[in-house]
């Protein structure tokens, strides 16, 4: 989601940095390194799933979601694995003691699955992860954003996100159902989305999962049953639905989708998260070429403009 994210965004989207201010560097790193380059610590260039942190004092609080979800896309889905570039597969800063790493899929009825896991011990952890249905298939987006900020301030958001404006008769009265049910199981992840980074009648629904927390013992009872309820769902909400034949519609869709991803890196506030462990460059290419690849960058010196005004 744009979330993130949710969708996380919220998110994929990461969907929030209401908690991240605090937790977030002053200062741009001297310097990082790619996945090719560092080497020092043995843990920093390996591939989710990790057995630790880079902080021994650290927990990966949602490392389970990446195993859960990693599982479910090359068993049950068998999913395809897509190779992604070494400076998008991982990347880290040993200096600041954080990486980010992340993988994608694809498969018959999704042209993309990605995940992403960020670990910056105690200060922060992500979980991010955004499923695109083929363009065939007019079908909701699913945003998982799961952000944890100093141990004690966590926030999961879990949406189907549609990709028409708020009450539109095409996916709302047919396909939130099941997922108001699997909301009203769970009064923790009930609250409701801030409009801070987000308006809430733009790619989100009424069954949007949302939970704010102040310790992690909820992350096991709550958001990973929760998730794999809603991610049921889901999976068979898009086995319900017809393929289009027209090109019309398949354009349509296309264009929904672009909309979303362009909504989404102009409005996901991880960006500076990213800028300020990995780099300008780098975070424009990750935002840009990999979690919203269908989007367009903005010219440098209109965002500079915005900036001031």
């Amino acid at each position: 989601m744009p979330l993130a994210t949710t969708a996380t965004a919220a998110a994929a989207l990461l969907t929030t940095a209401s908690f991240a201010s605090a937790f977030v560097p002053t200062t741009p790193p001297r310097a990082f390194r790619s996945a090719v380059a560092a080497r020092a610590t043995p843990s920093s260039h390996e591939s989710p799933p990790w057995a630790g942190s880079l902080d021994p004092d650290a927990n990966l609080v949602y490392m389970d979601f990446w195993r859960h979800q990693q599982s479910l896309l090359e068993g049950e889905l068998g999913a395809r694995r897509v190779e992604l570039s070494e400076d998008m597969a991982l990347q880290t800063n040993e200096k600041m003691g954080a990486r980010i790493a992340s993988a994608e899929y694809e498969t018959d009825d999704f042209r993309k699955i990605r995940m992403t896991y960020f670990d910056a011990g105690k200060k922060v952890q992500v979980y991010n992860s955004l499923w695109y249905p083929r363009n065939d298939l007019d079908a909701p987006v699913l945003g998982i954003d799961l952000l944890c900020f100093g141990g004690a301030k966590l926030l999961a958001v879990i949406d189907c996100q549609p990709l028409q404006p708020k009450g539109d008769a095409t996916f709302r009265p047919s396909a939130c159902t099941s997922f108001e049910k699997i909301r009203a199981a769970y009064p923790s992840l009930q609250g409701k989305m801030s409009s801070r980074f987000y308006d809430e009648d733009t790619f989100f629904s009424d069954a949007m999962l949302y939970g704010r927390y102040e310790d992690a013992a909820p992350v096991a009872t709550d958001v990973l049953p929760a998730l794999k309820e809603y991610m049921s769902a889901y999976l068979a909400m898009i086995g319900r639905t017809q393929r289009s034949e027209g090109s019309e519609e398949v354009a349509r869709v296309v264009s929904q989708q672009k909309e979303y991803d362009q909504y989404s890196a102009d409005h996901d506030p991880a960006h500076a998260l990213f800028t300020s462990y990995f780099g300008a460059d780098w975070a424009d290419e990750y935002v840009h070429d990999f979690l919203f690849d269908m989007s367009e960058r903005k010219e440098k010196e209109a965002v500079k403009e915005v900036a001031v005004a």
